[in-house]
């Protein structure tokens, strides 16, 4: 036994994903105990905003496929500047060729799908209104990530208070230093100023626009 969150034993053999465990047994807690869940709006702003960006994505896709195609049949560019092109292409055709796969699936399992991505909206908006409820707890700094704004200060010191009151404990102290590593060193992330990280968190991306609009 490596850790124990809970009353759940985590073993040595899931050492590498001791983080994900800890903090996730524990924000699910937090989520019941202040009674965080997605709205059904919330969900379908999401869900909306995902689906025109993935549209918006693929017209840009098509668009450079164009561009690229025209081009190459210009005389006048350079052997290496024609290998360079002839890449990209490849690369943008291939994966609006996978696009087109999927949406012909996606028509004969449309349900299948919608489900899917609802799961995921849930996952992601979930995960914003436990940061946003951390963040107007604890404060302090905000860093970027590709899933979306963290408040890594609060969930420092959230994980310091439930170590405190036994809510989890790592056992081989071999591993403490590794777990406490990504919220104490500075130099693994990038901080947004302080404005808009509380900004970025009280309101996120896909609902920028709704926002704007109200």
């Amino acid at each position: 036994v490596s850790a124990v969150v809970l009353g759940k034993t985590i073993t040595a053999k899931e050492k590498e994903n001791l983080n994900g465990l800890i903090i996730g047994h524990l924000f699910d807690k937090y989520s019941k105990e202040h009674d965080i869940a997605p709205t059904d709006d919330e969900l379908d702003t999401f869900v909306r905003k995902t689906e025109e960006m993935d549209i918006q994505w693929r017209a840009e896709l098509e668009r450079d496929s164009e561009r690229l195609r025209k081009e190459l049949k210009s005389s006048s560019i350079s052997d290496r500047d024609r290998k360079d092109k002839q890449s990209q292409l490849q690369t943008i055709e291939s994966i609006l060729k996978d696009k087109r796969e999927l949406n012909a699936q996606a028509g004969v399992n449309e349900e299948q799908i919608r489900r899917v991505n609802r799961q995921s909206a849930h996952q992601f908006v979930k995960s914003w209104k436990v940061n946003k409820s951390l963040y107007e707890k604890y404060g302090g700094r905000v860093i970027f990530q590709q899933a979306g704004p963290e408040p890594l200060d609060a969930y420092r010191d959230f994980l310091k208070e439930q170590e405190k009151q036994g809510a989890f404990r790592i056992i081989d102290k071999k591993y403490e230093a590794g777990f406490w590593r990504y919220f104490i060193n500075d130099a693994m992330h990038t901080f947004y100023p302080r404005d808009d990280g509380a900004k970025f968190l009280k309101t996120p991306w896909w609902m920028m626009e709704k926002s704007s609009e109200e």
